[in-house]
């Protein structure tokens, strides 16, 4: 009994729950990761540091800052470049683990309990689609993330402190989220600053002279970035695309669907939090509702969540950071003395499942159907067609996997793809489509249901007869 105590305590099932996530280090290629693999590649070839290059286009890659790519340079450094897709995971569950501990930290200043605060901790980082795919996904949503929640707890304890500098210090985290990713930090911090004036005396703070020079300063410093310290001159211009992309003029069939869709999709990504919130709100709303806290936290997530569900196109990684105050939320109303949850079980529950889908489960999955495959087709054209020249024009997501493969098959020898010159004389593309480049299909290179087209020009022609 003693035992079972030591191992369901709450260090214990933190500790169980990042040890979740060590296997998802070692995972292929998952989706549109490579990008992220191949910007710091290429940066770190060309010493480019100030924008993110791919297949030698200065802002390749989406156009994003490079903060998240500054993260990553330094650990393959460290570990070799042949592990960089470690590192590229190394920064999302580090970022994950960062943004656990920040909902932590503001549950711990919002109400000085400590089951409290080890519990938000623990419910982010079993958050179903936070430990199953979203928490270790190589994509700028895990930082940018940590990056807004951290913003945001420190605006509210900001106003529990009475404490400016922690104000200057959350424009300088909403900074680094615009960094990571997107200008869209400052509608998740504006709006959770509007919810947090409703209390008068968060208004002195929040409203006050300072606040007013904090605020600007937050204004000031992507301009600053964009005139002084990006190489990529259309950066601005694709960064407020990525928003106004998201509203085009929807077919009304699919909006509808949608709007049904999306929040059920959101329910169960975020279960076990929001099965919990769900539950008080339809059986006791008035111990949800009482404690102001709580309602705020709620609301921050609501109202930054509704933008996102009215916009005609956008996924749930896009609401990433709401998740941490549904979570803040449920981790103060499960410990409620009236809360009919056995919450230690429902941790150790989804540490089960979380340990069995990374152990067993998804590694059998990129064995049999998608991930492995990239590496072999990389491998393949490496050894057969290696001592050609080799470009890519392949922007889609198996292009991207096997292209990142293949430089760092042959990081310390040879340059990162580029895409071929106009003119280029020999060499091999690996193309999405035959028609992608000028010249012959030398073969259509498929591996367990994905493909790419090899193109070629000159000799390169009699590669396959070789």
């Amino acid at each position: 009994m003693e035992l079972l105590k030591r191992t369901t305590s709450y260090p214990a099932l933190f500790s169980w729950a990042i040890l979740c996530f060590v296997p998802t280090l070692f995972y292929f290629y998952v989706g549109e990761e490579g990008v992220f693999t191949l910007n710091s590649m290429e940066m770190w070839n060309r010493q480019e540091f100030m924008s993110t290059v791919m297949y030698g286009a200065i802002g390749g890659g989406g156009g994003r800052p490079p903060l998240m790519n500054w993260i990553m340079i330094p650990i393959a450094n460290l570990i070799g470049w042949e592990h960089v897709l470690v590192a590229s995971r190394l920064v999302s569950v580090g970022a994950t683990i960062g943004t656990s501990l920040t909902v932590a930290w503001l549950a711990h200043s919002l109400w000085r309990n400590d089951s409290v605060t080890r519990l938000a901790a623990i419910l982010y980082l079993v958050t179903a689609d936070v430990m199953l795919y979203r928490g270790w996904l190589s994509y700028a949503d895990p930082l940018f993330a940590m990056f807004v929640v951290l913003a945001i707890a420190q605006t509210w304890v900001a106003c529990l402190r009475k404490n400016h500098w922690l104000l200057f210090a959350a424009m300088l985290s909403a900074f680094a989220a615009f960094m990571t990713k997107a200008l869209t930090v400052y509608m998740f911090l504006g709006i959770a600053i509007m919810v947090l004036i409703r209390d008068v005396e968060n208004r002195r703070i929040l409203l006050g002279k300072m606040a007013w020079l904090a605020y600007a300063c937050a204004m000031l410093l992507p301009f600053i970035w964009w005139m002084m310290g990006t190489h990529d001159s259309a950066q601005h211009a694709k960064m407020s695309d990525d928003i106004l992309s998201k509203l085009v003029i929807p077919n009304i069939g699919n909006y509808l669907l949608r709007l049904v869709a999306y929040p059920s999709e959101m329910f169960l990504r975020l279960m076990p939090a929001s099965l919990i919130i769900a539950y008080f709100l339809l059986r006791q709303r008035v111990v949800a509702l009482q404690q102001p806290a709580v309602g705020a936290a709620l609301l921050i997530a609501l109202m930054n969540y509704l933008p996102y569900l009215i916009a005609p196109e956008g996924g749930v990684r896009y609401v990433l950071p709401v998740y941490s105050f549904v979570v803040l939320a449920a981790a103060y109303l499960v410990v409620h003395e009236t809360s009919p949850f056995q919450v230690k079980k429902w941790l150790v529950g989804m540490l089960l499942l979380g340990s069995t889908v990374h152990t067993v489960v998804f590694p059998w999955y990129q064995r049999t159907y998608r991930g492995e495959n990239y590496a072999q087709m990389a491998k393949e054209i490496v050894q057969k067609y290696g001592d050609y020249p080799l470009y890519v024009t392949n922007v889609a997501s198996v292009g991207l996997a096997v292209a990142a493969e293949i430089n760092t098959l042959r990081f310390e020898k040879h340059a990162p793809l580029l895409w071929p010159p106009a003119d280029f004389k020999e060499g091999i593309v690996i193309a999405h489509a035959p028609e992608d480049v000028k010249g012959e299909v030398l073969r259509k290179l498929q591996v367990n249901g994905d493909s790419v087209f090899l193109l070629c020009r000159g000799n390169a022609c009699k590669a396959e007869n070789h």
